[in-house]
């Protein structure tokens, strides 16, 4: 019973030794392809200390409720407005009752990019509630067009955006910068909030400065962690280059690897980008964005070269890395990035954009390559000094691999969570008994 290690000296409080989380994701038995996959092994880890319900919204007419691997897990109904940020008055109400049926010792909001945290501003939580923040809505929206030229944005423009704008990028980030004020809102109605990054704290420092502090840890699926250690193998006249995207937005910078593909074609004619992420070239109904990267692979004449393998599960995710010859992260901003510290783990040697909390993870020239966002030049060229320097592509899987190790471990991660979740109770009933 490791939560609040210190109970037995409050003897006013009764604590049922129980989390409840809200989440994005469900936990499933089947290899997941879902981005925040990694919650699913943590709550898991968590499970063996302490009482763990996860809420999550899903397919369904009414909650439903089961048990997974020793966590109790609802999936609502979820209805929301305002994109997805604010949660309906029914949505509350079904959250609260849970919350007052499982009387948890405390709440956990894993993330700002949906509604979780607004049912929280708005009063329907009255347990202690902590909010880690995952991917950032508001501080994205500076970073949107990921560099674009008012003149490449137009060429995203074709004649599905034509009859629809709402589909050009103009008009979705405008609605990322709308429900960036939400998140915003909800983020200053929080006293606990959890960070990831210095990157993050920075920016929640000034959003919500009397919010009190906690940084936390990131757990790595344990497939990655157990896996085989990349090795290095020739590059010969077909190399291969992996980057992967949760998705087709112009922040992940997918046209960013492709120009600099396109720069190391002379020299590698045979060299392969694989792409791995929701890009689906095939559909004609694409979205403005996925038509400007088909678009601009024909441009270069890249059509043999950049491969989209769509949306992968864990397993295939290291083989690829293991297959790879270089991993390159060409994001414009991130919070941590989960891809980069996977790629590391596994030992592939990773080239990554300074993008928000991406030095934050790596030392530059020694775990990591750094470029600059918009440089693609620099990044074609640290790909081929990777392929051309054993030496060096070595280092950086030997050096990468072993921070990754230490920083992730998985007894640290759980260890810092459980210590978060003590030290939040500790904070509210010495508050409460002031």
């Amino acid at each position: 019973m490791y939560l609040l290690a210190f109970r037995n000296e409050l003897t006013s409080k009764d604590y049922n030794n129980e989390v409840l989380w809200l989440s994005n994701s469900a936990f499933v038995s089947e290899k997941t392809k879902a981005t925040g996959s990694w919650l699913q092994p943590m709550a898991e880890q968590l499970a063996s200390s302490i009482d763990m319900v996860n809420v999550t919204d899903g397919m369904v007419e009414k909650p439903v409720s089961s048990n997974f691997n020793n966590i109790k897990q609802w999936i609502i109904p979820a209805k929301s407005s305002n994109y997805g940020q604010e949660a309906s008055v029914e949505t509350c109400s079904v959250v609260k009752g849970i919350i007052e049926q499982e009387k948890p010792d405390l709440v956990h909001i894993w993330g700002t990019e949906k509604f979780w945290a607004s049912i929280y501003r708005k009063g329907y939580i009255d347990v202690p509630t902590i909010l880690d923040i995952q991917g950032l809505l508001a501080p994205y929206t500076e970073y949107y067009y990921g560099g674009l030229s008012i003149k490449e944005i137009f060429k995203s423009i074709h004649l599905k955006e034509i009859l629809m704008p709402t589909r050009t990028l103009f008009h979705k980030k405008e609605v990322f910068r709308k429900r960036g004020m939400s998140e915003t809102a909800n983020i200053k109605s929080f006293k606990h909030i959890s960070y990831q990054s210095q990157w993050v704290k920075n920016y929640i420092s000034f959003v919500n400065p009397s919010a009190t502090l906690y940084p936390t840890k990131i757990m790595l699926r344990k497939a990655f962690v157990e896996s085989q250690k990349w090795a290095f193998h020739n590059v010969g006249d077909s190399p291969v280059v992996f980057s992967t995207c949760s998705a087709a937005v112009t922040y992940k910078g997918m046209h960013i690897v492709i120009k600099a593909i396109a720069l190391l074609k002379s020299k590698y004619p045979k060299i392969k980008l694989k792409l791995a992420g929701n890009i689906n070239v095939g559909n004609k109904l694409l979205d403005g964005y996925s038509v400007f990267l088909n678009k601009l692979i024909k441009k270069y004449g890249l059509q043999e070269n950049v491969i989209y393998l769509g949306s992968l599960d864990e397993n295939q995710i290291i083989a690829h890395l293991q297959e790879a010859n270089v991993c390159v992260i060409p994001s414009f901003v991130e919070t941590y990035c989960l891809a980069f510290a996977e790629s590391m783990i596994v030992g592939t040697p990773t080239i990554a954009s300074f993008a928000g909390a991406t030095p934050e993870l790596a030392e530059n020239g020694k775990e990591a390559l750094f470029y600059n966002s918009v440089d693609y030049y620099t990044c074609a060229a640290y790909v081929d000094k990777v392929l051309q320097d054993k030496r060096l592509a070595e280092k950086l899987s030997e050096n990468g691999r072993a921070r990754r190790m230490k920083e992730n471990d998985i007894d640290i991660v759980v260890k810092t969570q459980l210590d978060i979740y003590n030290e939040v109770l500790s904070n509210e009933y010495s508050q409460s008994n002031l």
